[in-house]
């Protein structure tokens, strides 16, 4: 075996390095909600443990598959272990068989020893079957080959070692005993945990030498039974005898296509990830109700580019909150032992301080972020969306009734028709004809020459009408999502209502056009008209003058009783003009103040839905998106390969 054939070669299944970045950012979406309402921190806790040792495993020889014996007392696991290895390597014991300790076996020991130092089996425990390999076991070459304490061995700490020792091995092998092959503790503790490893775990009825042909009938058909109803009915069962060495060709065999397909490792890793993405579904539902994702809809942000190229492990590793496994720095380890050689003190008395077994790097506490996520877009330094991206996960119709209801709230309607009538009285005074402006002034009815108030001084938002349009929204949106969903995207729903008050009256302001304004025109009408009103002023006294004069009976214009009657049609025609004048003027200002109401309420419309934008409806999107993100991250961590 060459340096060049000992890597990570063989280990990744082609979706791995993409199922294992989902994982990562399943993890961090839940971290972010983690507590006694949100995601199970025990849940949270199992995915970055196995986050971190996958990355171990995949930095490590993917030339070598690891194969553990494991069972409990008496069940001939060491015999058989002694039997495929073709010494007695693991000591069987006599009057109370059990195993203390962790025994290795590798066919081809180069590369292996920094994977049986991340194991923690001692030096003296470690045996190479190198020179047997140009003796016909060829095939087993890269086999690693575990004998594992007794699960239920009365010595201290052999349970905690197995329970560790179960989640570093590639592949497992249950060695069973016809008297104890149903016993509760191996299948409710180990067996069914395992049933969607069914690639990379087998069964082993041992000890066939002590039955009859029928009871061995039996026990196999009984335990294929068992196995059965557990969901383990793709779990191979094999008969054998370590003492006769009855089924150990088969056994082997088996051995043999699993070392040869160099994927025991990829296939762990891929059920363990199915395990965990069946634990994380919980907290999965349906797509957000009303939102629909676009044709070709990926991932939103920096992922999409991860999620179209699942191979590409430099570009999964940007797109995770937490530092993807195979980016941690790889533990110290020891160099190549012989049989002979010894690691130390006993692994029965515990470590003292850090071991090759343990993650190079301590387990972070999963604890909830100090804000909430819709608070903190970017815990993790990734870029935030555009909050029009994030809008848009939020369903239509909610969103335009959120809308309609604060611009109901904030008085939009009033506002711009209270605008309209001011803008009337005001163009009032200067386009409407002087005698009448003149009897109104001397009714006490004058209009106002400039609006005395401006009309979004009125505009106050009702806050009971906000809370309620804002408490409707979120439950539209969020109330059919699973928890901690529905939770979260009520939270940040309201996470900002308290200064939408505030926010809708400076819109209804903002949107209104300047106070006392005065268009051009009104005073060109204005002097018009006074200009009318002095000429039939100037008219009447005319023939005043001409009556005057005719009683002095003087010949000049002013006495001429001629030219009375048409003087007289000229002033009735002044004071038609100006009547004319002040209604045509009229209609044009109730539509020019029509439009500049249909304007306002446009520009008024705009700024409510900008508040109800930034208040509201991206907080809720970015809860939404991340939903989204969750579903899609789920899918992929959770698509099977076999």
């Amino acid at each position: 075996m060459t340096a060049k054939t000992i890597g990570t070669t063989g280990l990744a299944h082609a979706s791995l390095s993409a199922r294992l970045a989902s994982l990562t950012e399943l993890t961090r979406l839940g971290a972010a909600r983690a507590g006694d309402d949100g995601f199970s921190k025990e849940l949270l806790a199992d995915a970055e443990a196995l986050l971190r040792r996958s990355g171990e495993r995949m930095r490590m020889s993917g030339y070598h598959t690891m194969v553990a014996l494991a069972g409990g007392t008496g069940s001939g696991k060491s015999s058989l272990f002694n039997a495929l290895a073709g010494a007695a390597f693991s000591p069987a014991g006599v009057t109370r068989p059990t195993t203390r300790h962790l025994h290795a076996c590798v066919w081809g020991m180069e590369g292996a020893a920094p994977l049986l130092d991340w194991l923690g089996v001692q030096r003296r425990h470690r045996y190479a079957r190198a020179s047997a390999l140009d003796e016909g076991e060829e095939s087993l070459a890269g086999l690693l080959l575990l004998d594992f304490p007794d699960h239920d061995s009365v010595v201290t700490g052999s349970a905690a070692m197995v329970e560790r020792l179960v989640k570093l091995a590639d592949m497992l092998i249950w060695v069973l005993d016809p008297l104890k092959y149903a016993d509760a503790s191996v299948h409710q503790g180990y067996l069914v945990p395992l049933a969607g490893h069914a690639a990379v775990t087998a069964v082993v009825l041992n000890q066939a030498d002590t039955l009859t042909p029928e009871q061995v009938t039996d026990c196999e058909s009984d335990l294929r039974r068992l196995l059965d109803a557990e969901g383990l009915a793709e779990t191979p069962v094999l008969l054998t005898s370590a003492t006769t060495g009855a089924g150990l060709v088969n056994l082997r065999r088996m051995l043999a296509d699993v070392v040869a397909a160099r994927r025991a490792a990829s296939d762990r890793i891929a059920a363990d990830i199915e395990a965990l993405a069946e634990r994380f579904a919980v907290y999965a539902g349906d797509s957000v109700p009303g939102w629909d994702s676009v044709p070709g809809w990926q991932l939103p942000g920096p992922d999409a580019a991860r999620a179209t190229v699942p191979d590409d492990v430099g570009a999964a590793a940007g797109t995770a909150g937490l530092p993807l496994p195979w980016d941690q720095e790889p533990a110290e380890v020891g160099q190549d032992a012989g049989p002979d050689q010894d690691a130390g003190p006993d692994q029965d008395a515990g470590p003292k301080e850090w071991q090759p077994w343990q993650p190079a790097t301590p387990a972070r506490p999963v604890v909830p972020t100090s804000r909430p996520p819709w608070d903190d877009a970017t815990p993790d330094g990734r870029p935030e969306l555009p909050a029009a991206e994030l809008v848009s996960y939020v369903p239509a119709a909610p969103a335009a009734a959120l809308t309609a209801a604060f611009a109901k709230a904030a008085g939009v309607t009033a506002v711009t028709e209270t605008l309209r009538s001011g803008r009337e009285r005001a163009a009032a005074a200067y386009i409407g004809w002087p005698p009448g402006r003149l009897a109104a002034r001397l009714l006490g009815r004058a209009p106002a020459r400039t609006p005395s108030g401006h009309p979004g001084g009125a505009a106050q938002a009702q806050r009971s009408d906000i809370d309620n349009a804002v408490t409707e929204f979120a439950d539209q949106v969020g109330g059919s999502l699973p928890e901690p969903w529905s939770h979260t995207v009520r939270a940040a729903a309201r996470s900002r209502a308290g200064e939408a008050q505030h926010a809708l009256g400076e819109a209804v302001t903002l949107g209104l056009p300047p106070r006392g304004k005065v268009i051009a025109w009104w005073r060109l009408i204005a002097i018009a008209q006074w200009l009318l009103m002095l000429l039939a002023a100037g008219g009447v006294v005319w023939i005043a003058l001409i009556l005057a004069g005719h009683a002095r009976n003087g010949s000049s214009p002013t006495s001429d009783v001629s030219l009375a009657p048409w003087i007289g049609v000229m002033v009735a025609a002044l004071l038609v003009l100006g009547w004319l004048t002040e209604s045509w003027c009229r209609n044009l200002v109730v539509l020019a103040a029509d439009r500049e109401r249909q304007q306002a309420a446009k520009a008024i419309a705009s700024r409510i839905a900008a508040v109800a934008d930034e208040l509201v409806l991206v907080p809720a999107g970015r809860e939404l998106a991340d939903y989204e993100r969750f579903r899609a991250e789920l899918a992929t961590a959770g698509q099977r390969t076999h």
